[in-house]
Formats: C-alpha cells, structure tokens, sequence
C-alpha cells in the first residue's frame, strides 16, 4: 500500500546525507536517564516513520517483520537502511562498524569514547555535552528569559536551603531525558531526598518553581547548511513530580509567535556552536504572557515524530487532536499487535513504535508501544485512552 502518511520533514533531510542515526543511550553514560536496558532499547524505534532513507541502528526488539508490517499498515513509509543490534555487545559492535564506514553518527546522548570515537560524530562530542548541560542554559538563552536559577556544590546544598518549592536539576555531561534529572521539591523533606539523588554530581541546579499558565515544547531542524526550520509545538505532559508522559498536540498547543522566536534563537545559538540535527525546547508561558525556558534538549525529543505527521494525520484522517503516549501490555506481543490492529480499525489510535521483548532478548519483560491517541476534542481522546485501558493497555 502507498503510504498515506508523510511527515512534513524527513529525518535525511534534517541531518543531511552519509549520516547514520544512532538513537540509543549508553548504559555506561546515562545515570540520569532512569531507565533499565528493555526501554532503552524499545527508545531507538521512535523515529521509524519519519527516517526517509536515513539509515538507523535500532534494537531488534522495534524493528521486527510484524512491528514494520503495522506500521505500513497504519499508512507509514517505514525506514528503508534498518541496522538491528540484539544486545549490548552487539550494539557497540555494529556502531563500531558502522561508524567506521565513512559514516558519521547522529548521536541522541553522549557516549564514551570507547563507544564512539569523536571523528566518527556528526556533533563534536564536547559541543553536545555543553550545550545539553543543565548548568550551560544560561550560555543559551537570552537572560530575559531565563527563570531564577543558581549553580552550587551538591555538597552544600543540604545547608542552603532555598525558598520552596524549587526544582533541582543534576548538572552532567551524561545522558539525561524524560525527567529523571530532575526534582521538584515542595516540602522540606522532598528537598533532603533531593539532595541525598543528586550528592554524586559535583553541582546541581537550584531553580525557582515556575507557576506556568502553558508548557510546551518547540521543536527545530538545523540542517546541513545551517539553516534552521520550525517544526513545530506540542503541549508537555508532566506527573507532579516532573516525569514527562507524552505531549498534546492540536490547536491550544500552538506556541505563540513571540515564543517560537525565542525557540530559534537558542536553536541558532547551538548551530553558532556546531551542532546540527533535531532540537528540543522546553518552555513555559507564565500567565502575565512572559515566556521562561527551563531545559534545552539537542536531540530528538519525545513530540518529534508526531509534530512530523500531524499535518498528515489531519488532512488524510481528518483527526484535529493528536495525544501522543506510551503503552505497556501484560500479555504476548502478538497479542499486543491484536489489540492495536483492533483499535486502528475503530479509528482510535495509530501506533509510532512497538517492542517485542522476546526479539529484543528481554522475554522477562512486557511489550511495549508508542502511539498516537486520536480524536476531535481533548475530551473524546482522554475516553479513547479510557478504551484502550479497557482492552487491556496498561500505563
């Protein structure tokens, strides 16, 4: 079948030619991340809709015969240069290899030099961990729109005892994302376990709580040449405690102009550097319309894909509100894919990526999916979410 849907922007076009997309974190680099080696993993496979010939190492676990027949079948053109690694070892054997080939490498996360040695990066390694840094945001971003922040010792922060609620942020050169590097603190003794998280980093963060009216993530492409596009904004969905868990995308999750200016400013401000490739900016609009922005991520976000196929998915399916989340499944991954293929014939959801842990070498584990809740209003796609519960997704 021809697909139906196309992003706006390939994944090729971005990072440009004789680059191989290598989205996996190291596990000897990423003690921010929070995750266990099954979901680092099943994180490779989120961009397989939108590569456009862009080859990419993923794990085999997401790019499985049955994973890459649902997605053609939900109207994708999946990724046509599939590199599969089973395993740890295998992983930095093949981007090894791969590297190797006069290819550079689109990195997601830091690796070590023993993984990846610098002249095979598409980013200098030293510009991705400065400019990914929590404690560089600063040397980003223009300071009328910096919210109050301060760098300290974690090893005095137990006696300085900001104003609550504050947020800590690890400051890292490793691997960070979804918010596990972070920590909102409300009470005294969430601070005291905040503290106790972060005494290994050398310093920390300590950032005013921000009330935000809007929450939002702007995403850019800084291509080849140095030019940069706008891709688009999505809404940022957040547990109390600062876990993100997927992204709004519809009408009320269009940024304000002003606020996209700022976005490509930054995005400018990292190419000055010279990285090159997909951008993330985390913002929030308070409610007197300023405009703060609280995290940098230089890499693929979690809303990258999707704001890549939204104009697809609203011109081909007639769908004005796009939820964006994840999924896990306490049966087989066969019955998973029942279940999916189930609710794309009753026009509820469309899957991005999906992962068989038996595949993946992890059977101990539950399969997983990432998709798009689809529906008219907020309303009709959070009943949609109640569905899908009650067939058997879990959260």
């Amino acid at each position: 079948m021809e697909p139906l849907l196309r992003p706006r922007t390939t994944q090729k076009e971005i990072y440009g030619p004789g680059v191989i997309y290598s989205p996996r974190a190291s596990s000897n680099a990423s003690t921010w991340m929070g995750l266990e080696e099954p979901h680092l993993d099943f994180l490779t496979g989120g961009q397989l809709t939108v590569m456009g010939g862009m080859p990419i190492l993923c794990a085999a676990g997401v790019s499985t015969p049955e994973g890459l027949r649902l997605l053609r079948d939900a109207g994708f053109e999946t990724a046509s240069e599939i590199h599969r690694f089973r395993g740890e070892s295998d992983y930095r054997r093949m981007l090894s290899a791969l590297g190797g080939e006069g290819r550079r490498v689109a990195v997601q996360h830091l690796l070590p030099v023993s993984e990846l040695p610098a002249e095979h990066c598409l980013v200098p390694p030293a510009v991705l961990s400065f400019i990914n840094n929590k404690g560089n945001l600063s040397e980003l971003v223009a300071a009328p729109h910096v919210p109050p922040r301060e760098v300290v010792p974690s090893a005095g922060l137990l006696r300085s005892r900001p104003a609550l609620p504050c947020v800590i942020k690890a400051v890292t050169d490793e691997s960070t994302g979804g918010g596990f590097d972070v920590a909102v603190c409300r009470s005294a003794a969430e601070f005291t376990l905040a503290a106790e998280r972060f005494r290994t980093c050398p310093q920390v963060v300590v950032e005013g709580f921000i009330e935000m009216r809007r929450n939002l993530c702007l995403n850019y492409g800084v291509l080849p040449d140095g030019r940069v596009v706008y891709i688009g904004s999505a809404e940022q969905v957040c547990r109390p405690d600062g876990i993100y868990e997927g992204n709004w995308i519809d009408g009320e999750s269009d940024a304000p102009d002003a606020a996209a200016a700022i976005g490509a400013a930054i995005a400018r401000a990292g190419r000055d550097r010279g990285y090159r490739g997909c951008v993330g900016i985390d913002l929030a609009v308070l409610e007197d319309g300023r405009t703060v922005v609280y995290d940098l991520n230089f890499r693929v976000n979690g809303s990258t894909a999707s704001l890549l196929l939204a104009d697809a998915i609203r011109r081909n399916l007639d769908r004005t509100v796009i939820r964006y989340r994840g999924w896990q499944w306490e049966g087989t991954y066969r019955g998973m894919l029942d279940a999916v293929y189930t609710a794309m014939g009753r026009g509820i959801l469309l899957p991005l990526s999906s992962y068989d842990p038996v595949a993946g070498g992890h059977s101990r584990t539950q399969p997983r999916l990432k998709c798009l809740v689809l529906g008219a209003t907020r309303e009709e796609v959070r009943e949609r979410e109640r569905e899908l519960a009650g067939m058997g997704f879990a959260e």
